[in-house]
């Protein structure tokens, strides 16, 4: 004889697929952080349907897609992160700006190293996402100071001026020896002068303007 219920079932719950999570397909799964999809119950083998694919990296970014990981560009700063909502990643890569001593939009449009610097920048994917070589240059013959950048004055018997630019050698200098003065002889300031024949006196050298 047969007992009730009459039927024998083996139906029951299907897991979420791959690349989703949920209780199972009957209560709904959704694609995992960082893929787009959907997916659906059917009834045939195996059951359900998934679209849920890996999200390529976003702009400013590298990587093999979202859920393998993200970093962002050389010379941007910030993370990538895998989300379930769309676009299903949230970054904030953002440009980096110029360092100290140098000027320019950011560091991947170029920066370029300040008038009496030289040196170089370039854009890096490690923190501070970029390295910087520029460094101020010494004051040129014939002139004294701390350097270009913070300015030089002609040495004593020279005048002229000494400016930062920003091409090589990155200073421009006009230093040039003073002659000796009316009434003296001599090649010039620096070599020495004496005062003619029927004077008295000295002349000497000064880093000022008489």
């Amino acid at each position: 004889a047969t007992a009730s219920p009459f039927f024998f079932s083996s139906c029951q719950t299907v897991a979420c697929p791959a690349n989703s999570h949920g209780s199972n397909i009957l209560l709904g799964c959704s694609c995992t952080a960082g893929y787009s999809g959907a997916v659906s119950a059917v009834t045939s083998s195996p059951f359900y349907t998934s679209t849920c694919s890996a999200v390529a990296c976003p702009a400013n970014s590298a990587g093999a897609t979202v859920p393998l990981g993200c970093s962002c560009n050389a010379g941007y700063s910030g993370v990538v992160a895998a989300i379930t909502t769309s676009p299903f990643y949230s970054s904030t890569c953002s440009v980096v700006t110029c360092p100290g001593n140098s000027r320019g939009a950011s560091i991947v449009a170029g920066c370029s190293c300040n008038a009496g610097y030289s040196g170089a920048v370039s854009a890096v994917t490690s923190s501070p996402f970029y390295t910087s070589t520029c460094s101020n240059v010494a004051c040129p013959a014939n002139s004294a100071g701390a350097n270009v950048p913070l300015g030089c004055s002609c040495n004593a018997g020279y005048s002229g001026v000494v400016a930062a630019i920003t091409t090589s050698p990155f200073y421009s200098s006009t230093c040039s020896v003073v002659t000796c003065p009316g009434n003296s002889r001599g090649a010039s300031i620096v070599a020495g002068c004496s005062c003619n024949a029927g004077y008295s006196g000295a002349v000497s050298a000064v880093t000022s303007s008489p």
